[in-house]
Formats: structure tokens, sequence, C-alpha cells
């Protein structure tokens, strides 16, 4: 099955697309008050706190707030400076027991790229700030490895419903509101521990291994799409908690995406197939690599399945329009 370019959706007047300069991320972002998607009136207070500031998208994120004119608070749990590159004010918990900075202090928006069901354990931060408006990522996860095998994918699932579940009651009543954004595989960055594992065995083995033919369909979203969507969603004003899927705009088989990766290394694709039952011994010889223990023999079953997401709500709602997959 060949690979398939997406549609473009309501895009086509929004945001401009990102640019890589000399390997920098260029975000620079137009006026986002131009897209408010059930807006009511816009907030004077441009403030905004982000945890997972370090991930993929938050390494994406903080130079598009900054630039466009937001005040950024970002969560970490070692105390940093001010950030005068990006314009990012660090704070820890700590800080929000220091009345001489959480007495009046008000950041109406939160932005968590981090583990949604770790948001409960920010309750009386979110609070004390008083929050009105969420921008919460979960991920497809919570469909994929709710029926795994794996008692620990299941638990992975089992928490995403419980953090979904959380920021629905928090934030679906007086006058609050939530966007729960599910995105497929991401990629983009340093820190995302799927195509990034297969780019790293590949160059390290120059060969790959794939189970079966590696039919399963695929749809990768890339770290910085998913960063220009929030930009998109900070004026959101409508009441009530959302969920959106977010799936990449190009579907591919699993094969066609580990072909495109050993481009992306300069290698020509030397990829041999194996029967699923004998990589059985092939994934607890790979566990013994570093960084390598978690490699499960579901994720060598899903080759042949289709992890496929229909995104209709979010393109016709949200604007949402990803690039193709650009290992």
């Amino acid at each position: 099955m060949a690979h398939q370019e997406r549609g473009a959706g309501a895009f086509s007047k929004g945001l401009p697309r990102p640019n890589k300069l000399s390997a920098k991320i260029d975000c620079r972002c137009e006026d986002l008050r131009t897209f408010v998607p059930g807006a009511g009136v816009v907030s004077n207070t441009r403030s905004v706190l982000v945890f997972g500031a370090h991930s993929d998208v938050g390494s994406c994120l903080l130079p598009c707030l900054a630039d466009a004119g937001w005040s950024i608070y970002g969560f970490t749990r070692k105390q940093r400076s001010t950030d005068e590159n990006t314009q990012v004010t660090w704070v820890t918990a700590a800080d929000f027991q220091e009345p001489s900075f959480a007495d009046g202090i008000e950041i109406p928006i939160v932005i968590s790229l981090m583990p949604i069901w770790a948001l409960p354990d920010y309750q009386q931060i979110l609070e004390s700030i008083q929050a009105t408006t969420l921008i919460a990522f979960s991920s497809t996860s919570i469909i994929t490895k709710a029926t795994s095998k794996s008692k620990k994918e299941r638990r992975i699932a089992s928490l995403l419903q419980r953090g979904e579940a959380w920021a629905n009651d928090e934030f679906a009543c007086d006058n609050r509101s939530a966007l729960i954004l599910r995105p497929t595989m991401i990629y983009g960055g340093t820190h995302n521990r799927n195509v990034n594992r297969l780019a790293r065995l590949i160059k390290v083995f120059r060969f790959f291994l794939l189970a079966g033919d590696g039919a399963g369909r695929r749809q990768p979203v890339h770290a910085e799409d998913l960063a220009q969507l929030c930009l998109r969603c900070l004026q959101n004003h409508q009441p009530g908690a959302r969920t959106y899927l977010l799936a990449g705009g190009e579907t591919l088989r699993y094969r066609e995406m580990i072909e495109r990766i050993f481009s992306s290394a300069g290698l020509s694709p030397r990829i041999l197939t194996l029967p699923t039952f004998l990589m059985r011994g092939i994934v607890r010889i790979l566990r013994w690599l570093p960084n390598q223990n978690d490699v499960t023999l579901e994720m060598v079953e899903r080759m042949e399945q289709d992890l496929c997401y229909d995104d209709r709500e979010a393109i016709n709602e949200l604007g949402w329009h990803p690039r193709g997959f650009q290992p």
C-alpha cells in the first residue's frame, strides 16, 4: 500500500509553517488572536504556565510563545534562573509556596506537555494561579494499549484514562475550559523514544529486522506541528472539556517509515524480514542493549497492525494541518 498525503483541511489561511534555517527551528508566529475557536473576549493577561517545557514539543513551543509576546513560566523540578534568550521564568513547586511569589499571581492558561496522569499532583498550584484554561497532551496509547497483552502497557493506558478523567472533571465546570490532545507517534527533537530509537538502531547496525511484512500503517506527527497547534488554541475560551485525536499528515506502512528513516540517515535501506515468532529471541537480546530495556514483544507485533486515527474534528475545528513524515 503506497503512502498517502492527507488533506489540508481548514488550515489554508492559518499560521506559517515552521522553517528550518541553519539547523535551527524558526517558530516565529503571527498574532495568534486571529484564530479564536469558540472565543469570547481575549484576556489581557497573556501569561502561561508550561509543564514539560523541556520536552520535544516544549523546545519549540517556548520560543514561539516568546515571539508572540506571552509571559512564560516554565515548570521545572530543578531551580533555574530566567533564560534571557527564550524569556522563560523557570519556577519550581517550592516557588508557589513562597508568599512573595504566589500571592496575587494569576496565570490563567496552563499547557501540559508532561504525562497527563501527573496533572492531579499539581492541583494546588493550578488553583493558586487561578488557571481557567488547560491544554493537555494525552496519547492515542489510551486506545492502542488498553487491550495489550503487556501488563505494563495496560497500566499506561489506565494512567492516561485517569489523567484525562481528572482534566475533564476539573475543567468541565465553572466556566473553565480544557483541550485534551491525543497525538499519535511523536517524532522530531531529541527526547522521543520511538523514531529516535529506530534511527539509533539503524545507524548502529546498518540494517533493520522487520516482523512480517511491516504492513501496519502509521501516522507519525512532528513535535513542531504540535507546538504550533498549542499556539493556535491559546485563545480558546469555550467552556467545558473537549478531546481531539491528532494524526500526522501522511499515512504510510511501517516498512515505508523504516525506509524513510534509512534515507534520512544517508543510508540505503537494508531490511530483513522475519516471522513474528522468531523475533521473540531478538527482542530478548535487544533488551540487553543500553536504553532498550523497555522494548516489548507487543511493539514488534504492532509492526503488522494499523495504528491510524480519524482526526477530522481537529482539522475542521482547530485548523490542524500537520506535515508529512520527515524524519
